[in-house]
């Protein structure tokens, strides 16, 4: 007696896709190698970013790794929270923080990332500014400002695909 299988070839599978709610971070999608400094001592600094939908495509995570000697790593969940009408991301760094940002979306080629203020006093706001110079090209800057000054630029990287 012979039994004969039939060969089926599984199906791949395919890239998870976000999620219409996220779908604005779509042009995101990928692995980025930045390059850029701190402004205040001169400092360079290099990283690498990658962006990929989680979670059935309903949040996109974002990794971004510093390279040698940078320690700095984080992983991050952007996503929208539908009762406040708002995009949120919620960041995990290596030295245990945890923080909560939040945001109305891209304008034109910006989209802002506003942190919760710290308890300290005067509190002090951090944010990060995503600026698409092209579909291969971001620059990101992180900023910080406490009390009535303005907004200064902690560091700052230009990303490439």
């Amino acid at each position: 007696m012979m039994f004969y299988a039939q060969q089926t070839k599984n199906p791949e599978p395919s890239e998870p896709k976000l999620r219409k709610e996220v779908e604005t971070f779509a042009p995101l999608l990928g692995k980025w190698a930045c390059a850029g400094v701190f402004p205040s001592n001169g400092k360079k600094i290099e990283s690498q970013i990658a962006f990929a939908p989680d979670l059935d495509g309903a949040w996109l995570v974002k990794r971004h790794d510093d390279l040698p000697p940078n320690l700095f790593h984080d992983a991050e969940y952007w996503g929208f929270d539908s009762a406040a009408k708002q995009f949120v991301a919620y960041i995990y760094d290596n030295f245990g923080g945890v923080r909560k940002f939040t945001s109305s979306g891209w304008t034109d080629d910006k989209l802002i990332w506003l942190g919760e203020p710290s308890k300290s006093d005067p509190p002090r706001l951090e944010r990060f500014v995503y600026k698409r110079d092209s579909p291969t090209q971001i620059e990101v800057n992180w900023e910080v400002k406490q009390g009535a000054k303005d907004w200064s630029i902690g560091d700052t990287l230009t990303c490439k695909k």
